[in-house]
């Protein structure tokens, strides 16, 4: 089981579901990601039938754990401290999907946010080689995947600890032969603040999706202090512009933390009066929540819930708005879609060149998987557009 610890509300999902795994007593259960370094003592509490619990690098220890569980009774293993393997990318993986790939580029970050408890589990940043990340998007690409998603705990400062940036990786790879398109992902905007020009114009490149993940988390520059953001509104507004005017229609994806410690409704009005004015296709909005031995946990004036809760359902309202009208701009846009995805009714789903999210319900009995098709712009809703074959 890989867990997660990044919100209370995935952690309570996770021990709930050990708990229930706890039953089977005939099994073999490993326990394994980020919430072991995180919360050990709860992860033993709900399942304490474990075989193993392992951190995040266990999973180069993974081949002797399973032997040695499945060769001992009752032998139980706790693995918390393994070193990152650096040939991590050359090891052999498991793909659910023969049209998207995730990539890694790096482990760990520079930052230091005073809400954030998976840096003790992650550690400091850790680029991969960049040899490694090229040689692995060249053969994903060359045996068929057409979507590569370049992920880390935040992309954007890939390279700080081996003297390189992500504009340096991102020009490598564009210069990979194949149809095949890059989805970059989430970039903390101080992780970017001395090259954002450069990276914006590399965005430019037909293989990258206009698709930016740029988290603000609040719209007040005294919340970002207590945050250790280390960036202002006006920094978040400058990057966003910049990609814009370069990338025109670019998908401006951000995050939102409400209820941090110490926000005030004038705090908060600078949040709502930030999303009206930047207008985001797509904000991903958390409540705050305690994370285990964060600074922000002890800080005093914590926003009650039910205050917490109301500003949550005014920003969403906002933001619902917002992303609805406009996905409606795109109707009547026509162009290629790679579809990657089936909908739960049966339907497909594909992205445009800005990785906006599009359903196709009827498709004649074609077999469009995995295919780049040519789609007209019909209808949309706050979080899709609706499309038709050509």
């Amino acid at each position: 089981v890989n867990t997660c610890g990044v919100k209370l509300p995935t952690e309570h999902r996770v021990l709930s579901y050990l708990s229930k795994l706890n039953k089977l007593t005939d099994k073999k259960i490993i326990v394994a990601g980020c919430l072991p370094k995180m919360t050990l003592e709860k992860i033993k509490r709900a399942i304490p039938n474990y075989s193993a619990i392992i951190g995040p690098n266990g999973i180069y220890d993974i081949v002797d754990i399973v032997r040695r569980i499945t060769t001992s009774s009752n032998e139980k293993i706790i693995l918390l401290d393994s070193p990152l393997n650096e040939n991590r990318l050359l090891l052999p993986t498991y793909r659910f999907s023969k049209v998207s790939a995730i990539v890694p580029i790096s482990q760990g970050c520079l930052g230091a946010c005073t809400y954030c408890s998976v840096k003790f589990a992650r550690g400091n940043l850790r680029s991969f080689p960049l040899q490694h990340i090229v040689h692995q998007v060249d053969s994903l690409v060359s045996t068929g995947y057409k979507e590569i998603w370049i992920t880390s705990e935040d992309v954007g400062v890939y390279g700080a600890d081996i003297g390189l940036t992500i504009v340096d990786l991102l020009n490598k790879l564009i210069e990979l032969d194949g149809n095949f398109r890059l989805r970059v992902g989430m970039m903390n905007p101080a992780s970017i603040l001395h090259f954002y020009d450069e990276l914006a114009e590399v965005f430019k490149d037909a293989h990258i999706y206009k698709f930016l993940h740029l988290p603000v988390q609040s719209g007040s520059d005294k919340i970002l202090s207590l945050m250790r953001r280390f960036y202002t509104v006006q920094d978040f507004i400058d990057i966003v512009n910049t990609f814009r005017k370069k990338n025109p229609r670019i998908t401006i994806s951000t995050d939102i933390i409400v209820g941090f410690p110490g926000e005030t409704d004038e705090d908060f009005a600078l949040t709502l009066d930030l999303i009206e004015n930047i207008k985001p296709d797509l904000v991903n909005i958390s409540k705050y929540g305690d994370r285990p031995n964060t600074v922000a946990s002890k800080m005093p004036n914590h926003v009650p819930s039910k205050i917490i809760k109301m500003r949550s359902r005014i920003l969403t309202k906002k933001v619902l708005e917002i992303s609805y009208n406009i996905n409606k701009t795109w109707i009547g846009w026509s162009g290629d879609v790679l579809f990657s995805e089936v909908g739960d009714r049966g339907e497909m789903i594909g992205r445009n060149y800005t990785y906006k999210p599009i359903v196709l319900r009827e498709f004649d009995g074609q077999n469009i998987f995995g295919e780049i098709k040519k789609i007209k712009i019909v209808d949309n809703g706050a979080n899709y557009l609706v499309g038709v074959l050509e």
